[in-house]
């Protein structure tokens, strides 16, 4: 059995969630991973805390890409700070969701919230994820994965 190594980029964040840059993206392939509750952020000079959740977003940005299988970028462990988008986001943490991002009025002016997709771009995104898994699996059973301590001398 050998260790498992921990990348300091699963603790501090990698990609940052911007709504406004995927406004008009086809499809957010979405896999929360965990969320941070209570985070002092400072926007502005005023304090205050906020939920933070870190999921891979697989991007899905034009109608080619979902047709085709191949998302247009992936941001693994990216922080999303939006309130509306961390509220649903927490409630799914290690399943996946597929969605959109629009921009809509509140109360206070406007936010970002989650919106379902047409069933046709819900399916290929299924489709996708599916695949994604399968080939993973695949991988792992037939044992195609390089032995790199095959040739190494045993201590001990």
């Amino acid at each position: 059995m050998s260790a498992e190594l921990r990348k300091p980029s699963a603790y501090v964040g990698g990609a940052f969630f911007r709504p406004s840059d995927h406004i008009n993206d086809v499809a957010l392939l979405i896999e929360p991973k965990r969320v941070d509750r209570g985070v002092s952020n400072t926007y502005n000079g005023e304090t205050r805390l906020r939920d933070e959740v870190y999921a891979d977003i697989t991007v899905f940005a034009t109608s080619e890409s979902v047709e085709t299988g191949r998302p247009t970028a992936v941001l693994e462990n990216a922080r999303v700070v939006h309130g509306m988008l961390t509220d649903l986001l927490a409630q799914i943490i290690g399943s996946a969701m597929v969605g959109i991002v629009r921009k809509i009025p509140t109360r206070k002016g406007q936010g970002y919230a989650f919106r379902d997709v047409e069933p046709s771009i819900e399916a290929a995104v299924t489709a996708y994820l599916d695949s994604r898994e399968t080939a993973v699996a695949a991988a792992l059973a037939s044992g195609a994965m390089p032995s790199f301590d095959a040739n190494m001398p045993s201590f001990g």
